[in-house]
């Protein structure tokens, strides 16, 4: 419980940190693609390595654990969008109903093919389409058949997504979007992969990327991307797609 504490205080520190920094306009925080908690009226979902929690947070000072959703092994990220949760682990694209934000309930679960099992699975959506990258790392998992790709599913039908598009990438990590342009962290490239995808079932990779030395996470706010290596956070200006430019630069 202690460490729970911490952790709902650190959230509220970073949520005023940005409230306090004029350049970015949400007040409430945001956060990138790969998180392994998140916040929905007054409930908090964390996740175990097999398992969905949800605290309540009525009395912000006393959380309290009401209820468990066991899954597969192999958790690693959570998104909320449009009412609804996207869980990515390393076999599976899970998303969940929150119509009773007590209790969370398997909506579907995807079955991923064999070449991409084993890697990371951070996911973002928009409209009817989640976004989710895969990141095999073969010298760790031992898998040289396996791929890291950036995989398109139709999730339209909540209960029933469907893989329309898979586009191969090096070793990809987290993920955001701003308008019909995708923006990709490829840390096996040094770069941000940059997609058109005003049509989600062919995705258009532009012609031209941002070097970016191990990029790890981004964030994505108005005109500004904040992206997160492994020694710093880059900052971003995105208010022309075609001539993306640096703007600043935060130490770790």
């Amino acid at each position: 419980m202690k460490h729970l504490k911490l952790l709902l205080a650190g959230m509220a520190l970073l949520a005023a940190a940005c409230s306090k920094d004029a350049a970015f306009s949400d007040a409430t925080g945001k956060s990138g693609s790969i998180t392994r908690f998140a916040v929905h009226q007054n409930y908090m979902y964390a996740l175990n390595q097999n398992e969905v929690l949800t605290y309540s947070l009525q009395d912000a000072d006393n959380p309290v654990l009401v209820h468990r959703l066991p899954t597969d092994y192999g958790l690693e990220t959570i998104i909320i969008y449009d009412n609804t949760v996207y869980l990515g682990s390393i076999s599976s694209l899970y998303i969940l109903d929150i119509s009773n934000p007590a209790a969370p309930s398997l909506l579907s679960k995807t079955d991923r093919q064999e070449i991409f099992i084993g890697g990371c699975d951070p996911v973002v959506v928009k409209d009817n389409y989640a976004y989710s990258t895969v990141k095999i790392i073969e010298n760790i998992c031992g898998r040289i058949s396996a791929q890291s790709a950036l995989i398109v599913y139709d999730v339209s039908d909540k209960t029933f997504p469907i893989a329309k598009g898979t586009y191969q990438l090096n070793i990809p990590n987290g993920l955001g979007y701003k308008d019909n342009y995708l923006f990709v962290c490829d840390e096996g490239d040094d770069r941000l992969e940059v997609f058109d995808i005003s049509n989600p079932l062919s995705l258009t990779q532009l012609g031209y990327s941002v070097a970016v030395t191990d990029p790890y996470d981004l964030i994505v706010d108005g005109d500004k991307m904040i992206v997160s290596t492994k020694t710093d956070f880059q900052i971003f200006d995105i208010s022309d797609i075609a001539a993306i430019r640096s703007i600043g630069q935060i130490a770790k």
